[in-house]
């Protein structure tokens, strides 16, 4: 992150890169369980709901990644369209595509919050472990929260570049175009 990032970009960076911590320790941990049940299976004692918990490490780990991709540019780009145009038409196009994102995150959001509801007034549990599935949710619509909020900020950012008004931070989110 260069110095002349603002404040609030260096923030964002630094809790994208908290998440992508959690999620990395849930990719670890899902990869421990599994080594350990077919290790363990090979000595006739594998490890009861091996699935189970790796099922809620991966929903984990793929909500946590998804804020620090986005704020490094990690999205898949097709600038084939986008090459003829000008800097400032890609970035109005950048800060319209991160704007159209972020609605479709929230929607995203939203729906992962009324599952986790569903989840918790039920007590939907697990088979063997028993394990709440409420909280996988919970920690997803926390790191959808986090998206979000780098999107929108992206879309902030692509508008003072389009405008001239903002110029390109360095370790900003990246563009579409």
């Amino acid at each position: 992150m260069s110095p002349a990032a603002s404040p609030l970009t260096r923030r964002l960076e630094q809790l994208c890169l908290a998440f992508a911590w959690l999620g990395g320790a849930a990719l670890m941990a899902a990869m421990a369980v599994i080594v350990i049940s077919v290790t363990g299976a090979q000595f006739g004692h594998p490890v009861l709901g091996d699935t189970e918990i790796v099922d809620q490490l991966t929903g984990v780990l793929v909500f946590c990644f998804l804020p620090y991709c986005h704020f490094r540019g990690g999205n898949i780009l097709v600038d084939f369209f986008t090459k003829p145009l000008s800097q400032r038409a890609v970035n109005g196009l950048d800060a319209f595509m991160n704007l159209l994102f972020a609605v479709v995150a929230a929607v995203l959001a939203w729906r992962l919050a009324a599952g986790g509801i569903s989840a918790y007034e039920r007590d939907q549990r697990s088979m063997f472990l028993g394990l709440p599935e409420w909280r996988v949710y919970a920690i997803g619509v926390v790191a959808m929260l986090l998206w979000i909020v780098v999107i929108v900020h992206s879309a902030w950012l692509a508008v003072g570049r389009a405008r001239g008004t903002a110029p390109p931070e360095a370790g900003a989110p990246q563009s579409f175009g």
